[in-house]
This record gives C-alpha cells, structure tokens and sequence, in this order.
C-alpha cells in the first residue's frame, strides 16, 4: 500500500520567518573578538591532545577539559579540523551532558597520519 505526499508549500510568511530564523542564527554563532580568538585557541588545543591519542573521540571525551568557551564554537571548531584534515566523522553517539537530553554528538577518528600534524 502506497501512501499520499502530502505537499505544502511554504507561503511568502513562511519563508520570511525562516530566513529571519537562519539569520539569528548564523548572528548567534559569529566569532566576537578576542575572547572568541582565545576560545578558539583553547578548543583548537583539546581537539588536536585528542587526536594526537589516535584513538576514536566525541565531545563527550574532552568539553570537561575546557575552560568556560562559548558552545557553539565547539562544533564549528571541530568543523575546521574536518576541513584542516586532521579529523573525519565516524559516527554519532549520544551527549553526556543531561541538559541536551540525549541529543546525538559526533564521533570522529583522526585521519591517518594526522597525529604527526597535530
């Protein structure tokens, strides 16, 4: 038995409120100066003792490790060392935190070699 597809296309509203919504977004994840460069530094510096192990890694394994750092330059963080070839995702596992309730973080796996480069 097939089902329907249900279609509803996003009214002129709809899409405002969207890209209103992506805008707040991509305000709210902006590096700020200074404080941001030092964040940035210190998380740099956790991702690459945890890829310099050689050893599959989360989040979950060093945000304890860290000072207080703004969030959401954690993820972007581990974005750039996806791109800087240090590290490549894996899989996902679930977040150790109990304020996310379960939310599903990354699992990466330094790329070969990558531990020399670290």
């Amino acid at each position: 038995m097939s089902r329907p597809i249900v279609e509803c296309t996003p009214s002129a509203q709809t899409r405002r409120l969207v890209e209103a919504a992506w805008a707040e977004y991509h305000r709210s994840v902006q590096e700020y100066g200074p404080s941001d460069e030092w964040d940035r530094k210190v998380i740099d510096q956790a991702i690459r003792a945890m890829v310099k192990q050689g050893e599959n890694f989360s989040v979950n394994d060093f945000r304890d490790l860290l000072p207080e750092v703004r969030k959401c330059l954690i993820s972007r963080r581990l974005i750039a060392a996806q791109k800087d070839g240090l590290i490549e995702f894996t899989g996902v596992t679930y977040s150790s935190l109990k304020s996310t309730k379960g939310a599903k973080v990354n699992i990466y796996r330094p790329v070969p070699g990558a531990e020399a480069a670290a």
